[in-house]
């Protein structure tokens, strides 16, 4: 059995864009003298029927629990979110300089409303300041639909096209096309579970990811300065290009870890299995958000499990450290054949293969692929092509505007590479690999 891991910095993804700004106040607040965001606070409020809760503010039928502040940054998604309390009151920290639209989520964490104000649909963000979101219902039918605005301080209320929200499903249309990150899902929903990333509790410990306090020391996680620059986990930028780490595709945040072995006592009531990798058996549980590719189709959650059976030899991918634990929750995993590393696939006639690259051809879209006992076939990438890279996704040229010469590769292609003489071949995907030993 061939046993492989390989350990890749997880970018600003389906993990670290949900580990964001959520701003509880208190020790690791940075005023806009010291760095290059803002704190805003404010109040939600009910200018009709509705009064406060202990989850934040009920309007008719709808309890308003969530408040998520978005911007786009140079092409780039930009959010920041917080808990609405049972005052309504709210505590955000937002780049200067952006307009952010506003969007309320209710309870269980579907967006209710868009903040309009009749002077705008964004709010600029210039330095500290506050603002008052006055909410109310209508027409009376029980769900919030119409909001003004109050601000001070360094904030203007103004109209954003690209903040806007035509299609009515209260997010701000610019945002929905934006996929930098490391999934083919929209940024503002990378695990695509259809949840806003930004209000989630992916970890199940009832507080919204970056409330917790892990260390037990009366402040939240995200607002620790574990390296003594003065500013707050959340706030650090180590590469200097103006993106907090924690939304930056281009920081290593986290890890994800790739491991191929077996599986066992595969259990689909309770969405577990035992996964054998190197001498270790792991437990793996699977949730909504777990994704796999089983003979070239894709399934998510208890589907994937409804098409596993014990003794499947696959590739797993989780962001748990295997190093401390072994119970860990699969992010993705993948069928793979136990002796070939060079996959057939007689669904849909698929191969795969190990190989190295080089003689790229960015004008012509094309690059040799050097593959085992010195076979060589020249390769081209169309508009389909779709390659991972880094954890991240591209597609046709772009993906070999990251490629280098002898770098190691999987190759997928429809072209039967075994058919004899074939020299050319069109890759439909392909991702960075480290593990170019080819068994046979």
């Amino acid at each position: 059995m061939k046993n492989s891991i390989k350990r890749k910095a997880l970018i600003g993804g389906s993990l670290s864009l949900s580990a964001l700004l959520f701003a509880c106040g208190g020790a690791g607040d940075t005023t806009a003298s010291d760095s290059p965001y803002a704190t805003v606070t404010g109040t939600v409020s009910s200018s009709s029927t509705g009064a406060l809760s202990t989850t934040g503010i009920d309007i008719g039928n709808v309890n308003l629990s969530f408040i998520a502040a978005v911007a786009i940054d140079n092409g780039k998604l930009v959010y920041t979110a917080d808990d609405i309390d049972n005052n309504g009151n709210f505590n955000l920290k937002l780049k200067e300089g952006l307009d952010y639209a506003f969007i309320l989520f209710d309870i269980s964490k579907k967006p209710k409303l868009i903040v309009k104000d009749p002077n705008g649909n964004a709010i600029k963000i210039n330095g500290d300041g506050s603002i008052n979101i006055s909410v109310s219902d209508s027409d009376g039918d029980g769900t919030p639909d119409t909001a003004s605005v109050k601000v001070s301080g360094s904030l203007t209320v103004l109209s954003d096209p690209d903040l806007d929200d035509k299609d009515g499903d209260h997010y701000p249309d610019g945002i929905e096309t934006i996929d930098t990150g490391g999934s083919p899902n929209p940024d503002y929903d990378e695990d695509g579970d259809g949840y806003f990333d930004g209000i989630e509790d992916n970890d199940g410990d009832k507080k919204i990811d970056g409330h917790e306090d892990s260390n037990n020391n009366g402040i939240p996680d995200v607002y620790e300065d574990d390296d003594n620059d003065g500013l707050p986990n959340y706030l650090d930028d180590t590469d200097g290009d103006g993106y907090p780490d924690h939304i930056d595709e281009d920081d290593n945040d986290y890890y994800k870890y790739e491991m191929r072995g077996t599986v066992s006592n595969l259990d689909t009531t309770n969405r577990t299995f035992t996964f054998s990798w190197n001498g270790t058996d792991y437990n793996v549980s699977v949730t909504d958000t777990t994704t796999c590719e089983i003979n070239d189709r894709y399934y998510r959650g208890t589907d994937c499990l409804n098409h596993l059976t014990d003794g499947a030899y696959i590739e797993l991918k989780t962001s748990d450290d295997i190093t401390a634990s072994t119970n860990i929750t699969a992010t993705k995993f993948e069928i793979e054949d136990e002796e070939y590393e060079d996959n057939y696939s007689d669904d849909h006639h698929r191969y795969e293969i190990y190989g190295t690259v080089s003689n790229i051809n960015k004008d012509n879209g094309t690059f040799v692929f050097n593959w085992s006992n010195n076979i060589t076939f020249n390769v081209t990438v169309s508009n389909n092509t779709t390659c991972e890279i880094n954890d991240r996704y591209y597609r046709g040229t772009d993906c070999l505007n990251i490629l280098s010469d002898n770098i190691c590769i999987e190759l997928k292609t429809y072209d039967d590479i075994y058919s004899g003489n074939i020299t050319d071949i069109t890759a439909i995907e392909f991702e960075i690999s480290d593990d170019c030993q080819i068994s046979y």
